[in-house]
């Protein structure tokens, strides 16, 4: 049986994997060209319970690390009750600040929660949401998200609804041909910060990214 990891690190930074599953197929993701990062294995056989995930970071902590990101193989979203169980334990161990990565599509993924408010209330201080394109038409193309041309809306909404309780960041991985002054353009107006992420895959692989945004 192949080991995975729910919980990886790197330096004093402590990393929390709920899932492997994701709505988007993001062209430039890791899960493009590998099954892991930093030596560990994120990609999941299942997702874990949230008792599974309480049990692994009780398991792996310590009081070194001064950094927690909810940032696996997959959307924290999908699993709910596990990123909520994850976020809870973490703030029950330590003062440490918690960020969570995501791809903003919670609001398409759970219609009848109010995911945001349910971050917040377990503790939630930050998240990171992948924005990654200045327009609906570019976000098809680059990210292929299930849920179609409602997508993109629907991290604005996201976004707008996350403001009033935590700190929230647009992120975009730099593609050349992706306009990153309009990615920024758009965090300001909605009043949010703006982070830039470098493209981290083989060459190769970017150069096949190029080609389907300039088909």
């Amino acid at each position: 049986m192949t080991e995975y990891n729910l919980t990886y690190w790197r330096g004093t930074s402590f990393y929390i994997n709920p899932t492997s599953r994701c709505t988007n197929n993001c062209l430039f993701c890791v899960r493009q060209f590998s099954d892991g990062v930093y030596g560990f294995n994120l990609e999941l056989a299942e997702d874990p319970t949230p008792e599974e995930l309480v049990n692994e970071i009780e398991k792996t902590w310590t009081d070194e690390f001064d950094d927690v990101a909810i940032v696996g193989f997959g959307e924290p979203t999908i699993n709910i009750e596990g990123t909520l169980a994850a976020i809870r334990k973490i703030k029950d161990l330590s003062g440490v600040a918690v960020r969570m990565n995501t791809n903003g599509l919670a609001l398409l993924i759970h219609p009848e929660r109010d995911i945001p408010t349910e971050l917040a209330a377990a503790g939630l201080d930050r998240i990171q949401i992948s924005l990654n394109a200045p327009d609906p038409d570019t976000y098809l193309q680059l990210c292929q998200p299930s849920f179609g041309r409602m997508s993109y809306d629907s991290i604005l909404e996201f976004t707008e609804k996350c403001k009033p309780l935590m700190r929230v960041e647009f992120s975009a991985v730099d593609i050349p041909g992706v306009d990153m002054d309009a990615c920024k353009g758009i965090a300001d107006r909605l009043g949010v910060e703006f982070r830039v992420r470098i493209f981290k895959g083989p060459d190769g692989k970017l150069e096949g990214i190029l080609r389907t945004l300039t088909a």
